[in-house]
């Protein structure tokens, strides 16, 4: 089975690039986690049906015009609701519900064989084409790049902005730049998981790493494993069971989720166990 699997020339053709969403995905899960931005996630990712919209309509390429828009509207996340005295709750319910309108309004007008909408919604990684891949990679490396520089930044602003603004961190720019980085990462969860299913690949693996650890170094680490997991589990189950393969992946990942979470229990019962008094 295995064998097959690896064989499959659409298999061969879908593991490097599902490979490649998984780590940036999963990376990114740690700061997504750590600042309790899994509603943005939600809202960016289904918003970023207008880009999608708007590029079918007007012919532009799919997936850079989606990600600048994805970019544009996390940005606007981050500034409108603290510029407006709104909640980030609110404004991020606003723009959402908004831009998926205007998405699903635009894509109502072309015709089926123009785009794929099941793969817009949950994910088509099968079908991936090579500028596709080259669009992948190139926001990979920009995601990955900001990861390296800006993760200590980010990690101290989660937790202590007040501390981290008075030691001469610029928190506001930070956090839109964070923001945007979201964003991008959105898009590139939408070729795998799709719309529908984005937030799960980039919640999933740092909460479940949480379990694990609380260093930022062990997190990420440990993030990218579940990742990878997840993925790989998901993509061969999909090929065995004939299932659409971003919402496998997804399924492993929770499974990935609910073990962890069991081993963390049975663990505390436990130490509850020891430390008790002897009767």
């Amino acid at each position: 089975m295995l064998g097959s699997f690896f064989s499959s020339p659409v298999i061969q053709d879908a593991l490097l690039p599902a490979t490649l969403i998984s780590l940036v995905t999963a990376s990114m899960s740690v700061m997504i986690i750590a600042h309790r931005l899994s509603f943005l996630t939600v809202g960016v990712s289904h918003a970023s049906l207008a880009g999608l919209g708007l590029a079918v309509t007007l012919s532009l390429p799919l997936l850079p015009t989606a990600t600048v828009i994805a970019c544009v509207l996390a940005v606007l996340l981050a500034w409108i609701p603290k510029s407006e005295g709104l909640s980030e709750d609110t404004g991020t319910g606003l723009l959402f519900a908004g831009s998926m309108a205007l998405g699903i309004v635009l894509l109502s007008r072309v015709s089926q064989s123009e785009v794929n909408l099941f793969g817009l919604l949950f994910g088509d990684i099968l079908t991936i084409s090579p500028d596709e891949y080259r669009w992948l990679l190139l926001i990979a490396a920009v995601i990955m790049i900001l990861l390296l520089v800006f993760a200590r930044r980010w990690w101290s602003i989660a937790f202590d902005p007040v501390t981290a603004f008075a030691s001469g961190l610029a928190v506001a720019p930070l956090r839109i730049l964070l923001y945007a980085t979201v964003g991008m990462t959105v898009m590139m969860c939408v070729k795998l998981a799709g719309i529908v299913l984005t937030t799960g690949m980039l919640v999933l693996p740092a909460a479940t790493a949480w379990f694990w650890g609380r260093s930022l170094v062990g997190l990420w680490l440990m993030s990218m494993v579940v990742g990878l997991l997840g993925t790989y589990i998901g993509l061969y189950v999909a090929y065995q069971e004939d299932w659409p393969s971003g919402a496998t992946v997804v399924l492993m990942m929770c499974v990935l989720f609910i073990i962890s979470w069991g081993i963390s229990w049975l663990k505390k019962q436990q130490e509850k166990k020891q430390s008790a008094p002897a009767s």
